[in-house]
């Protein structure tokens, strides 16, 4: 019995990885986005498949991909720097969002600023794994509910951004 725990502790010799050790990086953005980001998702990748059937067997056959898109909250100061940054990200998506008529949509091109970087970090806050993420943009700005019942609860933004693609970097 000894082994077996000596051989699971030798497998992780190199620590844990902990999910509250990340940094986020957006483009164009202030340094503090990354301070004031409470939570961020690794992003997962589906292979999408239909049935193949030869010779009176039936496989699964990969033809494509798809993707979570990528979920960011932040914790909200007085100055509410996420929630003015995001808003005027999507504002670049679509011209006039506060106008009932006459908004324009933009070019792919003119709304993704770049890539968003996540990188997860040890104890020593040395980057272990980093992910790129391609041709960002903010989909959602979620709905902040205010309310008396929330008496010293500190508001969060949350965000929801697709992209083209992820690649791991590390």
């Amino acid at each position: 019995m000894t082994s077996e725990i000596d051989d699971f502790k030798a497998v992780f010799e190199s620590g844990f990885a902990r999910a509250n050790r990340y940094k986020i990086i957006f483009p164009n953005g202030p340094e503090k986005l990354s301070i004031i980001c409470d939570s961020a998702t690794w992003p997962g990748r589906q292979m999408l498949t239909s049935d193949r059937v030869t010779n009176m067997n039936q496989t699964k056959v990969a033809y494509s991909f798809d993707q979570e898109d990528l979920t960011v909250s932040f914790i909200l100061g007085n100055d509410w720097l996420a929630w003015e940054y995001l808003d005027n990200w999507q504002n670049d998506v679509i011209r006039g969002l506060e106008n009932v008529i006459g908004f324009e949509v933009n070019y792919k091109s003119d709304y993704t600023r770049g890539d968003v970087i996540l990188q997860h970090l040890d104890t020593e806050n040395l980057v272990r794994k980093e992910v790129t993420f391609k041709n960002v943009f903010p989909t959602t700005l979620n709905s902040i509910e205010l309310g008396n019942a929330n008496t010293g609860d500190v508001i969060r933004v949350t965000a929801t951004f697709s992209y083209d693609n992820w690649e791991t970097t590390r």
